[in-house]
C-alpha cells in the first residue's frame, strides 16, 4: 500500500493548497506513485495468471513396500525445499522489460520535476529569511554588531532566547544577521542555529516552508517506491534464468519431440 497514490494523503495536506506551487508538487508525486503502483500490480497479476494457466502437476503415490512416498512430476520441482510449479517465463519477462522501459523514465521525470519544485521553494524560504540591506556596507556592519552582541551574552540559553525573541517580533534584520553567518560568530552551536532557522522559516514563510518539507518527504516517498519497483522487476527478470524456468523449457522441448 505504500506505493498507492493515496499513501501521500498525509503529505498532501500541506501541498494541496489552492494557488500554490504545492499543488503541482502533489500532482507530480501522485503521478510518480501511480506509475509505480500500476506496474507493480500488473507484474504481480501477470505472474499469477502465468501460474494459473500452467498444466496441473502429476502426482503418484508409491505403495507402502516402496516407501509410501508421493512422487511429484510434470511441471513441479522442488525450489528452496518447496514443491513449486514451473513455467516458461520468457514471454512474461519480455513483456515486463518492455513495460519497465516505458515506465522507468516516466518515474524519473516525476522525481526531477519534484526536485525542481523543491529548489524553487527552498529559494523562496531563503529569500524570506534575508533582508534587502544585509549585503550593503551599512547592513554588513550592523550584522557584525548584532552577532557580537549575541556572542557577548554569558549563557547559551540567553543567546538562543535573544534570537527567538527577534523571530517572534518579526525583526528580520537581526534574524538574517544570525542565520546568514556561521553559528560560532553568534556564539551558537550548529544544532541551536539549525533549530532557530527552522523557527524563523515557519514564522516568515509558513506556507512555502511547510510545502518545502512536504516536497522533500514526497521525493523520498516516490524514490523509495521506485526502488521497490526496481527490486520487483529484478525478481521478474531473474525468472528467465532460474532453474525452474530452465526446467520448464526442457520439459516443453521434450514434449515437442517427435511432433
Amino acid at each position: 500500500m505504500t506505493l498507492h497514490p493515496d499513501s501521500l494523503l498525509g503529505i498532501g495536506r500541506a501541498l494541496n493548497q489552492p494557488d500554490t506551487l504545492g499543488m503541482s508538487a502533489f500532482s507530480a508525486a501522485r503521478e510518480g506513485l501511480r506509475l509505480c503502483y500500476d506496474l507493480f500490480g500488473k507484474m504481480n497479476d501477470a505472474e499469477l495468471h502465468l501460474q494459473a494457466i500452467a498444466e496441473p502437476a502429476r502426482r503418484r503415490q508409491h505403495p507402502a513396500e516402496k516407501g509410501g512416498r508421493t512422487e511429484v512430476s510434470g511441471n513441479v520441482r522442488m525450489v528452496n525445499g518447496k514443491p513449486t510449479r514451473v513455467v516458461d517465463a520468457d514471454e512474461f519477462v519480455t513483456a515486463a522489460e518492455r513495460a519497465f522501459a516505458r515506465v522507468g523514465p516516466a518515474i524519473d521525470r516525476r522525481v526531477k520535476e519534484l526536485e525542481g519544485y523543491r529548489e524553487t521553494l527552498a529559494s523562496r524560504v531563503a529569500t524570506a529569511l534575508d533582508h534587502p540591506t544585509r549585503k550593503t556596507p551599512e547592513g554588513l556592519a550592523l550584522a557584525a554588531e548584532v552577532r557580537a552582541h549575541i556572542k557577548g551574552l554569558k549563557k547559551p540559553e540567553q543567546r538562543m532566547q535573544f534570537v527567538a525573541t527577534a523571530i517572534e517580533s518579526g525583526d528580520v534584520p537581526t534574524v538574517a544577521a544570525v542565520l546568514h553567518a556561521q553559528p560560532f560568530l553568534s556564539g551558537l552551536d550548529p544544532a541551536t542555529h539549525s533549530t532557530l532557522r527552522a523557527r524563523a522559516a515557519a514564522k516568515f514563510a509558513p506556507v512555502d516552508n511547510a510545502q518545502l518539507e512536504a516536497t522533500e518527504a514526497a521525493i523520498a516517498h516516490v524514490t523509495a517506491s521506485g526502488s521497490t519497483l526496481v527490486k520487483r522487476f529484478g525478481e521478474v527478470v531473474a525468472l528467465r534464468n532460474a532453474p525452474a524456468a530452465k526446467a520448464a523449457k526442457r520439459l516443453k522441448a521434450l514434449g515437442d519431440t517427435g511432433q
